[in-house]
């Protein structure tokens, strides 16, 4: 990002956290269509895409008075996008009664250079995931690796399901802060890996 549009994108922010609609207007026009084509990407349904771009946006508005802090907004946008989608795809699976992530993990499979960037991704990840405490990175792997529950952890590890949630908000604050800085290269690729 370049300087210009770095203090551009500040003003933008401040203007929005004062409260100006046309602000608002602006960050959504300049950003409504990288949120909804990693949407699309992922989801594969032009309604839930345009629903995350809706959600997304509202909650930037009901948010706007904190958006002067943000540094970038491209990051906390796909942060929020991300973060979005992956509690939608949940809901979803939830109400099909299906595993998540399986078949969303295929949407990726045909694709060279998505192939070569979740290599770097996986890399990037896992090493941060080996920089977490001993327990944390026990959870997190149980959790994101094999798929169990706060109660099945909390039985395995003989602690309690709010203890495994406590370890468990830790060690994805510490994954999201260190894969941050990274979160540029792999934009619209696994948003629905942290969340």
């Amino acid at each position: 990002m370049s300087l210009n549009s770095s203090l551009k994108d500040k003003k933008l922010l401040y203007e929005l956290s004062q409260g100006s609609e046309l602000a608002f207007t602006e960050l959504y026009n300049t950003y409504k269509n990288n949120i909804y084509a990693t949407a699309l990407k992922i989801t594969k349904s032009k309604d839930l895409s345009e629903e995350v771009v809706q959600d997304v946006f509202l909650k930037i508005w009901q948010n706007h008075k904190k958006l002067a802090d943000i540094e970038n907004i491209e990051n906390y946008l796909f942060i929020i996008s991300r973060n979005h989608i992956f509690d939608m795809l949940k809901k979803i699976a939830r109400e099909n009664n299906i595993t998540a992530g399986v078949e969303y993990k295929n949407t990726f499979a045909n694709d060279t250079d998505t192939a070569i960037k979740d290599n770097q991704y996986n890399t990037i990840l896992n090493q941060i995931i080996e920089q977490l405490p001993p327990q944390q990175q026990k959870i997190y792997k149980m959790a994101k690796w094999e798929g169990l529950s706060h109660q099945q952890i909390g039985e395995d590890l003989g602690i309690s399901p709010e203890t495994v949630k406590k370890h468990m908000a830790q060690a994805l604050k510490f994954v999201r802060n260190k894969i941050s800085p990274y979160l540029h290269l792999f934009l619209s690729i696994h948003l629905f890996l942290e969340g």
